[in-house]
């Protein structure tokens, strides 16, 4: 049973990095062409880790193909913790409204996906 939930949860975690990694690259891009105020960054990486989760949910949601709450808010956890990890490797700083705000968001995102996921139809 083990086997049969982290395998998905892992992959999940894996496609969402990919998709926030390609994000993060298409914003910076966008930061670097205009000029976009300091205050924008920090919801700029939010929003990319967000929608990071959401992926990877769907993703192992449809690897499990049950208990996609479950799987998806584990894949989220995941990934917060490889963010948080990357984070504290880059900056060797944590500020502790923004760490919470940022779990709770991915873990959300992350579950939210997994429920869709479980639930889409395949084609």
């Amino acid at each position: 049973m083990v086997k049969k939930l982290l395998r998905p949860v892992f992959i999940g975690a894996c496609v969402g990095a990919v998709c926030c990694l390609l994000l993060l690259l298409l914003m910076s891009a966008v930061m670097a062409a205009t000029d976009v105020p300091k205050s924008v960054v920090t919801p700029m990486a939010v929003v990319a880790a967000a929608v990071g989760a959401f992926i990877g949910g769907i993703t192992a949601a449809r690897i499990a193909k049950e208990k996609g709450l479950l799987i998806g808010a584990a894949c989220g956890l995941l990934l917060f913790l490889v963010v948080l990890i990357a984070g504290f490797a880059v900056l060797k700083d944590i500020r502790g409204t923004y760490v919470l705000v940022k779990l709770l968001v991915l873990i959300g995102c992350g579950a939210v996906g997994g429920i869709l996921g479980v639930n889409l139809r395949k084609r």
